[in-house]
């Protein structure tokens, strides 16, 4: 085998070599985002449920075990400062004040 030839086999094994690991992280992402998004949503839902006053044994989802909702979750956030009630605002067609204020949402 010649020199050439030689270093042209290594240029296509590292090559391939970093093809491999690119899809190797690209999968390790993908499954940390699945991960995420099933942890968030657990932790919503026991979050909702504990406002709801539901007993602890009868709760689903799980606790925010890992303290990381209220940064990694979006939804989990709160929310922010109240609009002031204008009777033209987008909020106040959607909700009429016939409804009654507080709902619960469930998802």
């Amino acid at each position: 085998m010649s020199n050439q030839a030689a270093k042209a086999l290594w240029v296509a094994i590292m090559l391939i070599s970093i093809a491999v690991l690119g899809q190797l992280y690209q999968r390790e992402a993908e499954e940390q985002s699945d991960w995420l998004v099933s942890y968030c949503t657990d932790a919503a839902i026991w979050a909702a449920e504990e406002a709801r006053g539901v007993p602890l044994e009868k709760r689903t989802g799980q606790p925010d075990y890992k303290g990381i909702a209220e940064e990694h979750c979006p939804g989990m956030r709160p929310s922010a400062p109240a609009l002031e009630t204008d009777t033209t605002s987008p909020a106040q067609l959607a909700m009429p004040e016939t409804l009654p204020f507080q709902q619960l949402v469930q998802f």
